[in-house]
């Protein structure tokens, strides 16, 4: 923290799945930017291309979901999102090795349930964001034009309305 008091922590992903599953633990959408759309070139060169040609050079389209801060447990979710679910069931049926029966009969049942409805919910958030990217308008993206080295700095990001001049300045600075 500074010593102003001010401190950003952010929680963002490229991941839709990921961004829907995290939305079903509540994490929710930063209100003025929830995503931010950029169209990402690996060099001046290709985004010339793609400037001068649109239809043959298409630059890779990547979003990005923006969630408020500390709205959720982000670093158990992500972990037992990446896990293998092999595992995931292995620590259950320890777990359940230790009840009888009847006991572990009715957590499977219940677990499983829960399980379902989690999938709808998942599915339906899912469905959200997919409407959600497919409003933004064509204004509302950015272009990221990196230098072409491989390398993901340094590298401009110019918003599709950038006069030309701005563009031109901007762009020069990847030399």
């Amino acid at each position: 923290m500074n010593g102003n008091g001010y401190q950003e922590e952010t929680l963002t992903t490229t991941n839709t799945k990921l961004a829907a599953v995290l939305m079903v633990f509540g994490a929710k959408l930063k209100k003025q930017v929830p995503l931010d759309w950029s169209y990402v070139h690996e060099s001046r060169d290709s985004f010339m291309r793609n400037k001068q040609n649109s239809k043959n050079s298409k630059p890779k389209a990547r979003v990005t979901f923006n969630f408020e801060n500390s709205t959720v447990p982000a670093r158990p979710i992500v972990a037992a999102f990446e896990k293998d679910f092999e595992s995931l069931q292995v620590e259950l049926e320890s777990l359940l090795g230790l009840l009888d029966k009847t006991q572990k009969d009715a957590i499977r049942d219940t677990v499983s349930k829960m399980m379902v409805r989690v999938c709808r919910e998942v599915l339906e958030k899912r469905e959200f964001l997919v409407n959600l990217i497919n409003s933004v308008p064509e204004d509302s993206k950015w272009d990221e034009v990196y230098v072409g080295d491989g390398t993901t700095t340094p590298f401009v990001k110019m918003g599709k309305n950038t006069s030309p001049e701005l563009r031109a300045k901007m762009l020069s600075r990847l030399s």
